[in-house]
């Protein structure tokens, strides 16, 4: 009866989540720091992204502040992309039972500076920073629920802007682990306010995933996230020892795009590294290192 109960409240919960995020896209038709969509960590882009209902690693104060809920340990995770050739891109994240934390930077530097008749003028760059607070708890011992605080600033020639949003999400998890279903809104409040005195609101999101430990070494999942749009993403983290191989997929406007990656344990450290493909820009390279202890 308690686990009947159990899974009715997160049902109730995930489909409460996204009549609320539906309303808030629609209040949204601009958009603004799409530098929040990247991602954290090797391991979960290597299966497509599909991590909202994974979230057991450093990675879930980014996908799923829920997930804090259920961490074993201490895990620290870093990630560094050239993000389409065109920019620096570093993350860094800590997790621990009930609470997280995370940074992310874009820096975008050299750019040519030109005037209207193409003349080269100068050159400029721009910086984008995010820091994350996460904490989770349990509404019941398979089901835990979570948010983070992030602070987005954009550091532009002219005009820098920055604010606050926040990410709210819910995980159920059965008792083997094997098991697990989650939901999460994104960026669920907030704008962002530049010097000029223009105000922008923050991307508004709700993704739903799923998560299934088919074998003891193998792991399958799938996210559905709708943001002006639906963005379907599966993948699936297969582990033989120390090793893992992943892959993973996703469909957006009609068009696919594909990952794979893999990961090496030794005691303490991991090493992970994920390769994706884009539809029209450049393919990108993705290497995170982290610690557990």
């Amino acid at each position: 009866m308690m686990r009947l109960k159990s899974t009715a409240l997160a049902l109730v919960l995930l489909f409460a989540l996204a009549a609320g995020a539906t309303t808030l896209a629609a209040e949204d038709p601009v958009g603004t720091a799409a530098m929040l969509d990247i991602g954290l960590g090797a391991r979960a882009l290597g299966m497509g992204g599909a991590h909202i209902a994974v979230a057991d690693d450093a990675a879930a104060v980014y996908y799923n502040p829920a997930g804090l809920a259920f961490i074993d340990g201490r895990h620290i995770t870093s990630l560094y992309t050239n993000q389409f050739g065109a920019a620096g891109y570093m993350g860094l994240g800590y997790a621990q039972r009930y609470v997280g934390a995370g940074a992310m930077k874009l820096d975008a530097s050299g750019i040519d500076q030109t005037d209207e008749f193409a003349n080269v003028t100068g050159v400029f760059g721009v910086t984008d920073l995010t820091l994350i607070l996460g904490a989770a708890a349990r509404a019941m011992p398979q089901l835990g629920v979570g948010g983070a605080v992030k602070y987005y600033s954009q550091a532009l020639p002219a005009n820098s802007g920055r604010g606050v949003t926040g990410d709210i999400g819910v995980l159920f998890a059965t008792d083997s682990g094997r098991f697990r279903i989650g939901a999460v809104c994104r960026n669920a409040l907030g704008s962002l306010k530049y010097d000029s005195g223009h105000t922008d609101a923050f991307d508004r999101s709700f993704g739903a995933g799923v998560a299934v430990r088919a074998m003891d070494n193998l792991l399958l999942a799938a996210d559905v996230i709708w943001k002006d749009g639906m963005d379907a993403r599966i993948g699936g983290e297969f582990r033989l020892g120390k090793f893992a191989l992943r892959a993973g997929g996703g469909y957006r406007d009609e068009k696919f795009s594909f990952s794979v990656g893999a990961g090496f344990v030794i005691p303490l450290f991991s090493i992970d590294y994920a390769y994706q493909t884009h539809s029209t820009l450049p393919d990108s390279h993705r290497l995170s290192l982290g610690v557990r202890f």
